[in-house]
């Protein structure tokens, strides 16, 4: 794969000229790692799924009587189980077997498990020093939902096999294994730079063969999943659009806007569309957790009602959701 920068100085692109960017190798475990743990959303290719927080880095799982690290382990905003692995170069056959022990011991981890987990990964993060797993996942996915959200944590599990090459043989095993209701995915990337010394990261997703992964604990759970055409942030702009034309002071609520898209799509998930308003509110204390294709749409104006962002009235904001110059 060749990956090229655009170098150009006229607006209408016109003089652009293609400067090539090499591969590079990189210390797997000293920098691929640490950009994932800061970059959680690379993972997730289908734009329904917004973000994955971290709950542990290397954690030990004891798997009969054997000590396995699984490299991160996050959870979604539905209260599933993630768990990555990663290789440097092509990645070995014995990677699904260590997957799949990863699993098993996941499998029958308990909440006061996740939330003991949870807590000592935190203890070197102050923003949540001293919360459990239920108050971090509310702050993060439900910031704006004043009751506590009942969320059965652990329903199912997400497996990610990242590295640099995969095998046909490991990909033929991986849509095996997702037939059976095993939920697995292969990450590819690649590192490049240029002669400016500017790096890039090129990612891509290996497609399951399944369209849905069934809960291993309850089939009609509300992990079902829309898999309509439009992106997920354009069906919300497009309820947003809806409800305000009818709207006499150009305002509109979080529950208007999912009961519009319940309404058209039942199945949708509630916590998706949330995320994505999180995602494109200019001002929201939310918005830095969600920062995979962001866009300057909408502006809070307290609690769950927002309005359309102006930027000449409400200035700047950067995707920490921070007002700049």
């Amino acid at each position: 794969m060749a990956l090229y920068r655009l170098n150009y100085e006229k607006d209408d692109l016109s003089d652009g000229v293609l400067e090539k960017a090499d591969r590079q190798d990189v210390d797997y475990e000293r920098d691929f790692e640490n950009w994932l743990e800061n970059s959680p959303h690379i993972l997730l290719d289908n734009e329904e799924d917004l973000n994955i927080i971290w709950i542990g880095r290397q954690v030990t799982a004891v798997y009969e009587d054997r000590y396995k690290y699984p490299d991160l382990i996050g959870i979604d905003a539905e209260g599933n189980v993630v768990i990555v692995e990663l290789k440097k170069g092509k990645a070995p056959r014995e990677v699904i077997a260590q997957i799949l022990e990863y699993a098993a011991w996941a499998e029958q981890l308990t909440y006061e498990q996740l939330n003991i987990i949870t807590m000592k990964y935190f203890e070197r993060k102050n923003e949540y020093l001293g919360m459990e797993l239920s108050e971090i996942h509310q702050k993060i996915f439900y910031p704006d939902v004043d009751e506590s959200i009942s969320i059965t944590f652990n329903n199912r599990l997400r497996l990610f096999i990242v590295a640099e090459e995969i095998s046909n043989t490991i990909k033929d095993i991986i849509y095996y294994l997702n037939k059976f209701g095993i939920d697995i995915t292969f990450l590819k990337y690649d590192v490049f730079s240029n002669e400016s010394g500017e790096y890039y990261i090129s990612t891509e997703i290996e497609e399951a063969k399944t369209s849905m992964v069934k809960s291993k604990k309850n089939s009609s759970s509300n992990s079902v999943r829309w898999n309509g055409d439009e992106p997920i942030k354009t069906v919300v702009k497009n309820a947003v659009d809806t409800i305000l034309s009818k709207s006499s002071d150009g305002q509109f609520t979080m529950k208007e806007v999912i009961d519009s898209i319940i309404i058209k799509y039942p199945d949708f998930n509630k916590s998706s569309i949330r995320c994505q308003l999180y995602s494109d509110c200019v001002n929201h204390n939310s918005r830095k957790y969600y920062k995979s294709g962001q866009m300057d749409y909408y502006f809070q104006i307290q609690g769950t009602t927002y309005r359309l962002y102006e930027k000449n009235k409400d200035g700047n904001w950067n995707s920490e959701g921070q007002q700049i110059n």
